[in-house]
């Protein structure tokens, strides 16, 4: 009992029975999950949030087409979503202990039909529990969730450049024996051509189950821990301007530094010690270390913005953990907009919120993504206004407002 073992020494009445008559520490055995009849020989599954990953662009998916739920993109999302949970480990006492209010979910009536409510439901309860999913083909799920981020980027007619490269390069990467063969033909070529740009969900519905499972034998990359190198696609010559002085330093001058500075903290923050050792760091964890690589690479002698991002490695990105998880090749590090997003996700969750109320709130979302920052009088200005005038009055109350203000507070970074 957990409660009792952490009692300070002024709460003991029977002080005889201390070690040395006084309590100064404490030792908690923890046997949570542990499988005493496993055979040594048999290696622990690891737990993959890339699997959760994927559940939640799934999700975002559903959300873009909810207009439209003949779609072909809406029916495949159900499709898959519905298969991943039945990945999750009914059970196992995690799930065992949460399974009659999510029970649901497994029910044919729960997705019939699709509603705001039920998306934040699943993103919520459910999803965090494929984290208890075993075993796992790590990357088959990590080429699973490029192309599904790809689909998701596509139906809102902005697909990423870093996607798209991410993706051929893991296709370039397969041996021969999977390009020539026939029967993955098509999708080979599509991932290696411009049309992956605009594919349709059912042909990278198709790519993902002709070229998943083949992930496993890509030819290797050294450890990015090791060493940093990216594709050679960027311009090596030419100058970055540092300081109020101006200082020039040569763009690979100029990368040494940020990759110096980088090996520092990959090697002494928490966060990524967490993340080393095949752990899921917290969302306050991987907001911690948003806020140490903005004060680290944006200090002085590196001043990076996302427009020397842009000049030194090619890379279009605005936020720090995305820049690292490039540079890393580390597709387990989440963007800090995924991190905002599931804060905001759990928020929903928690409350009984109205579907304008949802939708408002995904709103301040993205206003606080794009300054960082939330403030009373964000509320009152466009684009919030677009909900009509004062419209947050409406809908909250000041104490509930105040509520959504101290979530983003602990966001910032």
């Amino acid at each position: 009992m957990i409660g009792r073992g952490t009692r300070s020494q002024a709460a003991c009445r029977f002080f005889d029975r201390l070690p040395n008559g006084k309590k100064t520490e404490f030792k908690i055995i923890d046997f949570w999950q542990n499988d005493f009849e496993r055979k040594t020989d048999i290696p622990t599954p690891v737990e993959m949030p890339v699997l959760v990953t994927i559940f939640n662009t799934r999700l975002k998916i559903l959300e873009t087409c909810l207009a439209q739920p003949e779609s072909e993109a809406f029916v495949q999302a159900v499709l898959d979503l519905r298969e991943q949970i039945l990945r999750i480990p009914t059970d196992s006492f995690p799930v065992r202990r949460v399974f009659p209010e999510i029970a649901d979910a497994w029910e044919d009536t729960f997705w019939t039909p699709v509603t705001w409510q039920k998306i934040e439901f699943l993103r919520a309860r459910v999803g965090p529990l494929l984290r208890l999913a075993a075993p796992i083909d790590v990357a088959a799920e990590t080429f699973t969730s490029k192309v599904e981020r790809l689909k998701l980027q596509i139906l809102n007619a902005s697909p990423s450049p870093t996607t798209l490269e991410s993706i051929v390069d893991d296709v370039s990467r397969l041996p021969e024996f999977v390009l020539e063969d026939a029967r993955v033909e098509p999708s080979v070529k599509l991932c290696l051509s411009h049309e992956l740009a605009k594919a349709s969900p059912k042909a990278l519905t198709q790519v993902i189950r002709d070229l998943a499972p083949q992930m496993k034998n890509r030819r290797d990359r050294v450890s990015a821990f090791l060493k940093l190198d990216l594709p050679d696609f960027i311009q090596r010559r030419g100058l970055i301007s540092i300081g109020e002085g101006g200082e020039q330093v040569y763009v690979e001058q100029y990368r040494r530094r940020v990759e110096e500075r980088i090996l520092k903290i990959v090697e002494n923050h928490s966060t990524m010690a967490v993340i080393r050792s095949g752990g899921d760091p917290t969302d306050l964890e991987l907001i911690e270390l948003e806020r140490t690589l903005q004060r680290e690479l944006g200090g002085d002698g590196i001043e990076l913005t996302p427009d020397k991002i842009r000049r030194a490695y090619g890379l279009k990105v605005d936020r720090f953990l995305e820049f690292l998880r490039h540079v890393l090749d580390l597709d387990a590090l989440p963007d800090y907009s995924v991190v905002v997003e599931r804060s905001f996700a759990r928020h929903i969750a928690a409350h009984q919120y109205s579907a304008d109320q949802i939708r408002f709130l995904r709103a301040v979302q993205e206003v606080f993504l794009q300054n960082r920052r939330l403030e009373l009088q964000d509320f009152y200005q466009s684009p919030l206004t677009n909900f009509g005038r004062n419209a947050v009055d409406r809908l909250f109350t000041p104490a509930q407002v105040q509520e959504i203000i101290g979530l983003a507070n602990q966001m910032a970074a």
